[in-house]
Protein backbone atom coordinates (compact mmCIF):
# COMPACT_ATOMS: atom_id res chain seq x y z
CA UNK A 1 0.00 0.00 0.00
CA UNK A 2 1.52 3.00 -1.10
CA UNK A 3 1.81 5.43 1.99
CA UNK A 4 0.61 9.38 1.95
CA UNK A 5 1.85 10.16 5.37
CA UNK A 6 4.52 9.42 8.10
CA UNK A 7 4.61 6.62 9.95
CA UNK A 8 2.39 7.17 13.34
CA UNK A 9 5.67 6.91 15.70
CA UNK A 10 7.72 9.06 12.80
CA UNK A 11 5.11 12.11 12.80
CA UNK A 12 4.13 12.02 16.55
CA UNK A 13 8.25 12.39 16.78
CA UNK A 14 8.34 14.84 14.35
CA UNK A 15 5.38 17.03 16.06
CA UNK A 16 6.96 16.60 19.29
CA UNK A 17 10.09 18.74 18.42
CA UNK A 18 8.02 21.60 16.61
CA UNK A 19 4.23 21.47 17.82
CA UNK A 20 2.91 22.65 21.05
CA UNK A 21 2.35 20.33 24.14
CA UNK A 22 0.08 20.16 26.83
CA UNK A 23 0.51 18.47 30.47
CA UNK A 24 -2.90 17.02 31.78
CA UNK A 25 -4.42 18.40 34.72
CA UNK A 26 -7.27 17.09 37.09
CA UNK A 27 -10.27 16.98 35.86
CA UNK A 28 -9.13 16.94 31.91
CA UNK A 29 -10.83 14.70 29.29
CA UNK A 30 -9.72 14.24 25.84
CA UNK A 31 -12.65 16.35 24.58
CA UNK A 32 -12.06 19.46 26.65
CA UNK A 33 -8.25 19.35 26.10
CA UNK A 34 -9.61 19.11 21.91
CA UNK A 35 -12.35 21.77 22.67
CA UNK A 36 -9.88 24.25 24.30
CA UNK A 37 -7.17 23.69 21.37
CA UNK A 38 -9.60 23.93 18.79
CA UNK A 39 -8.56 20.18 17.64
CA UNK A 40 -10.55 16.88 17.72
CA UNK A 41 -10.05 13.99 19.95
CA UNK A 42 -9.47 11.55 17.41
CA UNK A 43 -6.20 14.07 16.04
CA UNK A 44 -5.06 13.96 20.05
CA UNK A 45 -5.53 10.33 19.85
CA UNK A 46 -3.66 9.56 16.66
CA UNK A 47 -0.83 12.22 17.72
CA UNK A 48 -0.21 10.50 21.04
CA UNK A 49 -0.59 7.32 19.40
CA UNK A 50 -3.67 6.80 22.53
CA UNK A 51 -5.54 3.26 22.58
CA UNK A 52 -8.26 4.89 24.30
CA UNK A 53 -9.59 8.28 25.76
CA UNK A 54 -8.20 7.46 29.58
CA UNK A 55 -5.42 9.81 30.87
CA UNK A 56 -3.63 10.28 33.79
CA UNK A 57 -3.06 13.71 35.41
CA UNK A 58 0.94 14.99 34.46
CA UNK A 59 0.69 12.85 30.71
CA UNK A 60 2.44 15.68 28.34
CA UNK A 61 0.10 15.38 24.93
CA UNK A 62 1.76 16.69 21.76
CA UNK A 63 -1.28 18.98 20.10
CA UNK A 64 -1.02 19.59 16.28
CA UNK A 65 0.40 22.06 14.59
CA UNK A 66 -0.76 25.89 13.94
CA UNK A 67 -2.06 26.58 11.01
CA UNK A 68 -0.14 27.26 7.80
CA UNK A 69 -1.06 30.09 5.38
CA UNK A 70 -1.14 28.69 1.84
CA UNK A 71 -2.00 31.26 -1.01
CA UNK A 72 -3.85 29.24 -3.78
CA UNK A 73 -2.33 28.30 -7.47
CA UNK A 74 -4.32 27.89 -10.26
CA UNK A 75 -5.98 24.67 -10.70
CA UNK A 76 -6.30 23.75 -6.64
CA UNK A 77 -8.92 22.22 -4.88
CA UNK A 78 -9.90 22.48 -1.25
CA UNK A 79 -9.28 18.64 -1.31
CA UNK A 80 -5.74 18.99 -2.99
CA UNK A 81 -4.60 21.50 -0.79
CA UNK A 82 -5.93 19.38 2.35
CA UNK A 83 -4.04 16.17 1.27
CA UNK A 84 -1.02 18.22 0.42
CA UNK A 85 -0.83 19.49 4.36
CA UNK A 86 -2.37 16.19 6.17
CA UNK A 87 -5.73 18.54 6.29
CA UNK A 88 -9.38 18.10 5.31
CA UNK A 89 -11.65 19.47 3.29
CA UNK A 90 -13.89 20.84 6.47
CA UNK A 91 -11.24 21.50 8.41
CA UNK A 92 -10.36 23.79 5.94
CA UNK A 93 -13.31 25.47 5.56
CA UNK A 94 -14.27 25.55 9.19
CA UNK A 95 -10.68 27.47 9.78
CA UNK A 96 -11.52 30.13 6.96
CA UNK A 97 -15.07 30.35 7.25
CA UNK A 98 -15.88 28.79 3.73
CA UNK A 99 -19.85 28.20 3.28
CA UNK A 100 -18.42 26.19 0.26
CA UNK A 101 -15.52 24.55 -1.44
CA UNK A 102 -15.02 27.52 -3.89
CA UNK A 103 -11.92 29.32 -3.94
CA UNK A 104 -9.85 31.25 -6.40
CA UNK A 105 -6.39 31.31 -7.66
CA UNK A 106 -4.68 34.18 -5.02
CA UNK A 107 -7.08 33.42 -2.36
CA UNK A 108 -4.57 33.00 1.19
CA UNK A 109 -6.05 30.41 3.49
CA UNK A 110 -5.22 29.06 6.67
CA UNK A 111 -4.58 25.60 6.83
CA UNK A 112 -4.70 23.57 9.86
CA UNK A 113 -2.07 20.83 9.63
CA UNK A 114 -2.75 17.03 10.80
CA UNK A 115 -6.18 16.84 11.19
CA UNK A 116 -7.45 14.39 8.63
CA UNK A 117 -9.60 12.76 11.38
CA UNK A 118 -12.28 13.06 13.98
CA UNK A 119 -13.35 9.65 15.62
CA UNK A 120 -17.48 9.29 14.85
CA UNK A 121 -19.10 7.19 17.06
CA UNK A 122 -21.60 4.84 15.92
CA UNK A 123 -23.42 6.29 12.84
CA UNK A 124 -26.01 5.47 10.69
CA UNK A 125 -29.57 3.93 10.89
CA UNK A 126 -28.06 0.95 10.83
CA UNK A 127 -29.42 -2.68 11.87
CA UNK A 128 -27.68 -4.94 14.08
CA UNK A 129 -26.90 -8.20 12.17
CA UNK A 130 -27.40 -11.43 14.28
CA UNK A 131 -23.48 -12.52 13.54
CA UNK A 132 -20.34 -10.39 13.86
CA UNK A 133 -18.33 -9.48 10.79
CA UNK A 134 -14.76 -11.18 10.54
CA UNK A 135 -11.89 -8.59 10.97
CA UNK A 136 -10.04 -7.98 7.93
CA UNK A 137 -6.47 -7.02 6.80
CA UNK A 138 -6.28 -3.15 6.58
CA UNK A 139 -7.35 -1.65 3.21
CA UNK A 140 -5.44 -2.01 0.27
CA UNK A 141 -5.66 1.20 -1.60
CA UNK A 142 -4.87 1.85 -4.99
CA UNK A 143 -2.11 4.44 -6.25
CA UNK A 144 -2.49 8.17 -6.38
CA UNK A 145 -2.82 7.52 -10.57
CA UNK A 146 -6.45 5.89 -10.07
CA UNK A 147 -8.14 9.00 -8.74
CA UNK A 148 -10.05 10.55 -11.48
CA UNK A 149 -11.28 14.27 -9.86
CA UNK A 150 -14.37 14.55 -12.46
CA UNK A 151 -15.95 10.61 -11.60
CA UNK A 152 -19.47 11.57 -10.75
CA UNK A 153 -19.69 10.59 -7.85
CA UNK A 154 -16.67 12.90 -6.65
CA UNK A 155 -18.93 15.77 -7.78
CA UNK A 156 -22.07 15.01 -6.03
CA UNK A 157 -20.22 14.18 -2.47
CA UNK A 158 -19.03 18.08 -3.15
CA UNK A 159 -22.49 19.50 -2.98
CA UNK A 160 -22.93 17.23 0.46
CA UNK A 161 -19.91 18.15 2.30
CA UNK A 162 -20.84 20.08 5.56
CA UNK A 163 -24.55 18.82 5.44
CA UNK A 164 -25.57 18.14 9.00
CA UNK A 165 -25.43 14.95 10.49
CA UNK A 166 -28.80 13.41 12.23
CA UNK A 167 -28.97 10.01 13.57
CA UNK A 168 -32.01 8.42 11.27
CA UNK A 169 -32.10 11.39 9.13
CA UNK A 170 -32.67 11.54 5.48
CA UNK A 171 -33.31 14.61 3.65
CA UNK A 172 -31.47 17.73 1.64
CA UNK A 173 -31.01 19.55 5.17
CA UNK A 174 -29.47 16.35 7.80
CA UNK A 175 -28.23 12.72 7.05
CA UNK A 176 -27.26 9.67 8.71
CA UNK A 177 -24.17 7.90 7.40
CA UNK A 178 -26.10 5.51 5.36
CA UNK A 179 -28.96 7.82 4.28
CA UNK A 180 -25.96 10.04 2.70
CA UNK A 181 -24.54 7.18 0.49
CA UNK A 182 -27.75 6.73 -0.90
CA UNK A 183 -28.40 9.90 -1.58
CA UNK A 184 -25.42 10.51 -3.35
CA UNK A 185 -25.99 7.53 -5.60
CA UNK A 186 -29.67 7.99 -6.21
CA UNK A 187 -28.03 11.61 -7.53
CA UNK A 188 -26.49 9.42 -10.47
CA UNK A 189 -29.18 7.12 -10.78
CA UNK A 190 -28.42 3.87 -8.81
CA UNK A 191 -30.71 2.56 -5.73
CA UNK A 192 -29.38 1.66 -2.83
CA UNK A 193 -31.07 -0.49 0.10
CA UNK A 194 -31.40 2.69 3.45
CA UNK A 195 -29.14 1.13 6.60
CA UNK A 196 -25.58 0.12 6.24
CA UNK A 197 -25.83 -3.66 7.38
CA UNK A 198 -28.51 -3.74 4.64
CA UNK A 199 -25.68 -2.16 1.92
CA UNK A 200 -23.17 -4.39 3.21
CA UNK A 201 -25.31 -7.54 2.12
CA UNK A 202 -26.10 -6.03 -0.85
CA UNK A 203 -23.22 -6.01 -2.73
CA UNK A 204 -20.00 -8.57 -3.32
CA UNK A 205 -16.75 -7.77 -1.58
CA UNK A 206 -14.25 -6.19 -2.98
CA UNK A 207 -11.21 -7.94 -4.01
CA UNK A 208 -7.47 -5.88 -3.99
CA UNK A 209 -7.51 -2.43 -4.42
CA UNK A 210 -10.05 0.08 -4.09
CA UNK A 211 -11.63 1.93 -6.37
CA UNK A 212 -13.23 5.18 -6.46
CA UNK A 213 -17.04 4.51 -5.94
CA UNK A 214 -16.67 1.67 -3.49
CA UNK A 215 -18.26 1.34 -0.19
CA UNK A 216 -15.98 1.27 2.95
CA UNK A 217 -17.40 0.02 6.21
CA UNK A 218 -16.99 -0.16 9.84
CA UNK A 219 -17.36 -1.35 13.48
CA UNK A 220 -17.52 1.49 16.09
CA UNK A 221 -19.36 -0.45 18.49
CA UNK A 222 -17.33 -4.09 18.10
CA UNK A 223 -17.36 -6.25 15.52
CA UNK A 224 -20.42 -5.63 13.72
CA UNK A 225 -21.13 -3.37 10.60
CA UNK A 226 -22.62 0.32 11.52
CA UNK A 227 -20.82 2.45 9.61
CA UNK A 228 -20.51 3.43 5.21
CA UNK A 229 -18.78 5.64 3.80
CA UNK A 230 -17.72 6.38 -0.12
CA UNK A 231 -14.03 5.53 -1.19
CA UNK A 232 -13.09 8.70 -3.37
CA UNK A 233 -9.50 7.74 -3.92
CA UNK A 234 -6.38 8.54 -2.97
CA UNK A 235 -6.87 7.06 0.47
CA UNK A 236 -9.46 9.17 1.63
CA UNK A 237 -13.34 8.70 2.07
CA UNK A 238 -16.68 10.56 2.47
CA UNK A 239 -19.17 9.99 5.12
CA UNK A 240 -21.21 11.53 7.66
CA UNK A 241 -19.72 11.69 10.97
CA UNK A 242 -21.51 11.85 13.47
CA UNK A 243 -18.88 13.29 15.70
CA UNK A 244 -18.42 15.77 13.61
CA UNK A 245 -21.95 16.07 13.32
CA UNK A 246 -21.53 16.77 9.04
CA UNK A 247 -20.65 15.04 6.02
CA UNK A 248 -16.70 15.44 5.86
CA UNK A 249 -13.80 14.02 3.65
CA UNK A 250 -11.29 11.86 5.60
CA UNK A 251 -8.20 9.32 5.40
CA UNK A 252 -8.48 5.65 5.87
CA UNK A 253 -4.79 5.70 6.61
CA UNK A 254 -6.01 7.15 10.13
CA UNK A 255 -5.21 4.37 12.71
CA UNK A 256 -8.82 4.75 14.06
CA UNK A 257 -10.02 4.24 10.57
CA UNK A 258 -7.58 1.07 10.07
CA UNK A 259 -8.64 -0.21 13.85
CA UNK A 260 -12.41 -0.36 12.93
CA UNK A 261 -12.19 -0.60 9.01
CA UNK A 262 -14.31 -3.84 7.97
CA UNK A 263 -14.32 -4.29 4.34
CA UNK A 264 -15.34 -2.67 1.42
CA UNK A 265 -18.33 -3.80 -1.11
CA UNK A 266 -18.73 -2.79 -4.73
CA UNK A 267 -21.63 -1.36 -6.74
CA UNK A 268 -21.12 -2.99 -10.01
CA UNK A 269 -24.03 -0.56 -11.41
CA UNK A 270 -21.07 2.06 -11.29
CA UNK A 271 -18.63 0.83 -13.52
CA UNK A 272 -21.15 1.64 -16.30
CA UNK A 273 -21.89 5.26 -14.63
CA UNK A 274 -18.12 6.77 -15.76
CA UNK A 275 -18.06 9.96 -16.82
Amino acid sequence: MRKATLAPWLLGLALAQSAQTYTVQRGDTLYSIARRHETTVETLMQLNQLQSSALRVGQVLVLPSKPVLHTVQRGETLYSIARRYGSSVEAIQRENDLSSTTIAPGQVLRVPQGALTSAPPPGGASAIPTHPVPLPSEPVLPSDTDYNPQHPLVLVVLKYLGLPYVFGASSDRAVDCSAFVQQVFSEIGIRLPRTSQEQWAAFPTVQGALRQGDLVFFSFGGRVVDHVGIYLGRGVFAHANSYGSRVVVESLDSPFYKRVYRGAKRVEALQGAGP
